[in-house]
């Protein structure tokens, strides 16, 4: 299976000079667990619910008074669309995060998370198990020929 096939491809964005609020308002908004942090049109980096939770706490300081590009994470962690699920899955592994921007050429096209992943692995498990069936079925219906 590849990325382009489970990625989510309206990617939930802010601006540079944005703050952990309003990146806590977009994700709310867009029922997103991440958003992807924009500077010069691409991705300059992402904060997830936990960057901004992290930073509400360890700062002190009202959400709004905490800076995007202090806590995000930086260089964005990405992925082609024509790769596939297993080689996202061995990135966010070695690179140790749970979300990967798909990048086509410089253009932002997407985005895979662990979440997507395991939840379409139910789906290849389900598929191959149905290539057993069918095969199963042949060679049994070809005994009998």
């Amino acid at each position: 299976m590849r990325v382009d096939e489970i990625m989510t491809e309206e990617v939930a964005t802010v601006g540079l000079g944005s703050s952990v609020a309003d990146c806590a308002r977009t994700m709310l908004r867009e029922g997103a667990g991440s958003v992807v942090v924009m500077a010069d049109g691409g991705p300059a980096g992402i904060v997830t619910e936990s960057d901004a939770l992290r930073a509400g706490v360890a700062s002190g300081k009202p959400l709004a008074a905490v800076p995007a590009r202090a806590v995000m994470s930086n260089p964005i962690k990405w992925v082609r669309p024509d790769s596939t699920t297993r080689v996202a899955a061995e990135k966010m592994r070695d690179q140790r995060v749970k979300k990967l921007v798909v990048v086509d050429g410089a253009e932002m096209v997407g985005i895979v998370t662990a979440t997507d992943i395991a939840f379409h692995l139910s789906d290849v498990a389900r598929g191959v198990g149905q290539m057993i069936e069918l095969k199963d079925k042949w060679e049994s219906d070809r005994r009998f020929r």
